[in-house]
């Protein structure tokens, strides 16, 4: 699965009833953990969970199993991602929240966007 793919195949994190995050760029591992982790980041018929122990689980919108993990790496949230068997490239990307939406953007924020919601 590639990151671009999982605008469809997901990158979404575990439902939660929590406060919305609030708007900004998220810079710090702490941030990006107390907004993202355990919710259930949704788009389309994807979704996908982000563990704070550094686990990504979900299903694309295929139906295929994603696996995974992420690091925080400087003001990027870097990622290996399986969706089925094939391996994704490992991409460190950019995050933004706003409200209950949450932006990836590949390539260190310089590539394509992915906006999921929780």
């Amino acid at each position: 699965m590639k990151f671009p793919h999982l605008t469809a195949c997901a990158l979404v994190f575990g439902i939660a009833a929590a406060a919305p995050a609030s708007a900004g760029a998220i810079k710090k591992q702490k941030d990006f953990v107390a907004a993202i982790a355990g919710k259930k980041l949704v788009s389309g018929n994807s979704w996908i969970v982000v563990s704070a122990d550094g686990k990504l689980t979900g299903v694309s919108s295929k139906g295929e199993k994603i696996t995974g993990a992420w690091v925080w790496n400087k003001r990027f949230v870097c990622r290996n991602v399986y969706v089925g068997s094939k391996q994704l490239p490992q991409d460190c990307q950019t995050v933004t929240t706003d409200g209950n939406t949450v932006t990836f953007t590949r390539d260190k924020g310089k590539g394509r966007a992915i906006t999921y919601s929780f």
